[in-house]
């Protein structure tokens, strides 16, 4: 009698089960990222965030905090090219390639407030993450502080992030961009301005 031998077990089911498996998980992970990404600002931003409410005694309240990023903006730009839009804000809309913003506003009262000290603290802040102040302006209850990277900097890309408290009131903000299609429109109407003139004076 010969001797019968059973199939031996194949593992060819269990990992098209385990890369099906992974492939949903990490579908999964990917979606809940990218949808929690809307809501969180970047480091920058949040640096000039914490940088301000380090500063203020009391309790601030989250009003918004939304970034959109390159892919979002990219479908965007896609989409204005199927309408007929004017070419300035066609040009805007493709100079556009991610922004974001934090609106946050204090109980209570502020009381005084140390803009210096605001100014000083973020200033060590974003300088450690290679970014200079270019603007800083205080007067009265209202401070407005605009940084931008060392290095990197080019029309093509553009980026900067923006501190305004006013009052109760914080904003930060940040954006990037391309500014080639703005430089663009603004050439071609200081061309026709000047253009305009020469005849107005024959």
């Amino acid at each position: 009698m010969c001797p019968t031998h059973s199939p031996e077990p194949t593992l060819f089911p269990f990992r098209i089960r385990d890369v099906v498996l992974g492939g949903l998980l990490l579908g999964f992970a990917t979606a809940v990222i990218g949808v929690t990404s809307y809501f969180r600002l970047s480091t920058e931003t949040a640096l000039l965030r914490e940088s301000a409410m380090a500063s203020v005694d009391g309790t601030w309240n989250k009003k918004i905090a939304l970034n959109v990023g390159f892919l979002t903006t990219g479908l965007v730009r896609a989409g204005s090219h199927l309408f007929k839009l004017a070419p300035e804000p066609q040009a805007a809309l493709d100079s556009i390639r991610g922004g974001e913003v934090g609106i946050y506003k204090l109980q209570g009262t502020a009381g005084w407030v140390d803009y210096g000290a605001i100014l000083a603290r973020a200033d060590k802040a974003m300088s450690a993450r290679r970014w200079d102040r270019v603007v800083g302006v205080s007067r009265e209850n209202e401070l407005v502080a605009v940084y931008v990277p060392r290095r990197g900097l080019a029309t093509s890309r553009m980026k900067c992030c923006v501190l305004v408290l006013q009052g109760r009131d914080l904003i930060v903000a940040g954006a990037s961009g391309n500014l080639d299609p703005l430089i663009e429109i603004a050439g071609k109407h200081i061309e026709f301005g000047q253009i305009g003139h020469q005849l107005a004076l024959r």
